[in-house]
């Protein structure tokens, strides 16, 4: 599926969309379907990288990951 996507904004019921001159040429004559959705604003806030979402994740418990931490807990499995 060939697609373009353009901003475009609504007014009394219309929609006018001018497609760029780059693209003019390969779409010329053919049949497009449109669909409208609406901008959502949170949409234009920048998105977050995975690393700073995990930066942000808290974790409790002995930070002591030698080989006997932790071994009395393990006795009974």
């Amino acid at each position: 599926m060939n697609a373009i996507e353009l901003d475009a904004i609504v007014h009394d019921g219309k929609v006018i969309v001018s497609i760029p001159e780059a693209y003019r040429e390969q779409w010329n004559d053919k049949a497009v379907r449109v669909i409208i959705l609406a901008s959502d604003e949170s949409a234009a806030k920048p998105k977050t990288s995975l690393l700073s979402t995990l930066k942000q994740i808290k974790i409790s418990g002995s930070t002591d990951f030698s080989e006997k931490s932790g071994e009395e807990d393990l006795r009974g499995f």
